[in-house]
């Protein structure tokens, strides 16, 4: 919780003091100061690639440096060491410290650290460590550091929850409810546009430059490695599909599920003497309330064997018949137990016929995988040559496709859709990018390997008039129609305003008045879209309003037939409410207090040396 706090309100906090305020160099080991704490450029690059793991999460996909460098990698990585150092600041003022003795005792209770026993294991941490290029002292002083800042961050936050009449305003303000009477006013109603003089039309073109503008086009290579593009070079034989079947047989179908209760005991001779209790009559719930154990204590659910975690009690439960009682069984842990099976969902087997067609796919799925990371090499190895994507492409045997004009949208000039690959990351890349850079390849989620290139570009460019003029008069047209009528139907709201009725409105229209159910806000319905409800919300009863209808040849004039209030919520919804209010207020403050902290310390950074890091001097 601390971490999403920390990196939300740091782009708050950073924004505030500004970066062309605090940009001056003061040394090259040094890149960032605060106060007096001084970040060095290892510290930044391991943040930098925190952040960049973070930025990959969110995209559902490996981001290059270049990519999250154009998504504000380097803004990121700041934040946090900024905001961090502030923190770090102010706890040194106050005196605050954590003694080594409870650092290594918090480490020791990570889960990422802990075997299969849960027990603490230093090769866990070990190559933990290594994957982050820390050393354990590092990790121990950062790990003391983060929890100093959760410390202050959290008693920031929580010295103010949000008032009850904050609460009791945004339930009105979701909640409240209001209903519609309206007509539906056609375009016919406001007469018919004339045609536009040139002079008009030249004029329209001029100010709607970009209705006309033709958008930049580029010219990519394109050469997909997926597991459809080299299914043909996988052979998958009989004897391969039926090692995989006997293999996972188990696993296929629906496997066996029981509902199991278990009563834990705290030694053999306990759960021997519990079990002669039930061989007498007494009943295994009351058993279990002997042993200090309510209903859901007692009661596992309904389990399929591989999800019980002690295979040994697993093995016996299965065995048992339905509303039977165990002997006592002691588990591979060492506990032992008494088991009650009280419901048998059998399960279903699966042929070798029936299991054929998805064990290809497996199979397929997986050695095409492999194939892929196999051509990868080979691939890298012809670019690192100096050999093109469409060489590459012959000489291994792989489909490369060129496309010669394509916009953003996945659009050709004439207006058709552009089939690519991953379309989106790979426009995105394409678009990022300039004719003849060797660019990296994108791994789209679940879609192989990518290679693209550049090989040329068109600039977006204004049409000619005469080009256009004909799609110019359509569009002047459609805009001198809506204007008329929105014109009309201003002057019919002025009307009723002045006293005229909806009723006598409909009647003059020579239409009906239809109706709406109570709506909320951003609730939509037919005809009545969110500009309709914006202003329903700002009108008493009985009130008018026009807005557009969601189509262009009607707009709706309305007027406001009832406003139910909320109801009361009832208890848990509303202390679920309270909850998402506090953390908002709080956030607020924990914004404030970053603030105020970066103020109170001072923030420089060495602008040379992190334009080192991005890979070169920045423009000036």
């Amino acid at each position: 919780m601390f971490g999403m706090i920390l990196m939300g309100l740091l782009v708050f906090s950073f924004a505030i003091w500004g970066v062309a305020d605090v940009f001056r160099g003061y040394g090259e080991k040094s890149l960032i100061r605060v106060g007096d704490i001084e970040i060095n450029l290892q510290d930044y690059s391991r943040a930098e690639r925190e952040a960049l793991r973070a930025m990959s999460a969110d995209a559902g996909r490996n981001l290059s440096k270049q990519e999250a460098m154009k998504m504000g990698l380097e803004n990121r990585s700041l934040e946090r060491l900024i905001g961090g150092a502030a923190v770090d600041n102010h706890a040194q003022d106050l005196g605050l410290g954590m003694s080594q003795e409870a650092v290594l005792e918090q480490i020791k209770k990570d889960p990422a650290f802990q075997d299969p026993t849960g027990n603490f294991s230093p090769l866990a941490l070990a190559s933990i460590l290594r994957s982050l290029d820390m050393t354990e002292q590092g990790y121990i002083s950062e790990t003391r550091e983060r929890d100093l800042r959760r410390q202050l961050i959290g008693t920031v936050g929580d010295t103010a929850p949000a008032p009850q009449v904050l609460l009791d305003a945004l339930v009105r303000y979701n909640d409240e409810r209001r209903s519609l009477r309206y007509v539906l006013v056609p375009l016919s109603a406001a007469g018919v546009a004339k045609e536009p003089t040139e002079e008009e039309l030249k004029a329209f073109y001029d100010n709607h430059h970009a209705r006309f503008t033709q958008p930049e086009y580029r010219k990519i290579g394109v050469m997909a490695v997926t597991p459809e593009t080299v299914k043909d070079q996988v052979t998958i034989t009989e004897d391969d599909l039926k090692a995989a079947f006997e293999k996972d047989k188990d696993k296929l179908g629906k496997p066996e599920r029981r509902h199991v209760q278990q009563i834990t005991f705290p030694d053999q001779a306990a759960a021997e003497a519990a079990s002669q209790k039930i061989q007498s009559g007494t009943d295994f719930a009351a058993i279990a309330k002997e042993q200090g154990l309510g209903d859901a204590d007692f009661d596992l659910g309904t389990l399929k064997r591989d999800e019980m975690a002690d295979a040994t009690i697993a093995e016996e439960a299965f065995k048992l018949e339905k509303d039977k009682v165990s002997t006592p069984v002691t588990g591979k842990l060492g506990k032992v137990v008494l088991l009650r099976v009280t419901e048998i969902e059998p399960g279903e087997i699966v042929t070798f016929e029936q299991a054929k067609p998805n064990l290809e796919k497996a199979i397929l799925k997986d050695r095409a995988e492999r194939l892929i990371l196999d051509l990868r090499d080979k691939i890298e190895d012809e670019r690192a040559s100096g050999s093109k994507l469409s060489e590459v492409a012959d000489k291994l045997k792989l489909t490369y496709q060129t496309v010669e004009a394509v916009d953003r949208k996945g659009q050709a000039p004439d207006g058709s859709a552009v089939t690519l690959p991953a379309q989106t990351e790979l426009l995105e890349a394409a678009f990022a990018t300039d004719t003849g850079v060797e660019n990296d390849p994108i791994e789209p989620k679940d879609a192989g390997i990518i290679w693209y290139e550049v090989l040329g570009e068109t600039p977006e460019q204004l049409k000619p008039f005469d080009q256009v003029k004909e799609d110019a008069t359509t569009a002047w047209r459609q805009d001198e129609e809506r204007n008329r009528l929105a014109k009309y139907s201003q002057e019919l709201l002025t009307s009723l305003n002045g006293g005229k009725s909806l009723d006598d409105l409909a009647k003059e229209l020579n239409t009906e008045i239809l109706t709406t159910e109570p709506l909320k806000r951003g609730d939509l319905a037919v005809n009545i879209m969110p500009a309709a409800m914006t202003q329903a919300f700002l009108l008493p009863k009985g009130g008018y309003g026009t807005a557009p209808s969601g189509t262009d040849d009607k707009r709706v004039v309305f007027q406001v037939d009832s406003i139910v209030p909320p109801k009361e919520l009832e208890a848990p919804a509303a202390a679920g409410i309270k909850r998402q209010l506090d953390v908002l207020v709080s956030d607020d403050i924990i914004g404030e207090y970053f603030s105020a902290l970066e103020k109170r310390y001072g923030v420089s950074v060495n602008e040379a040396a992190i334009n080192k890091l991005a890979g070169g001097e920045q423009q000036q």
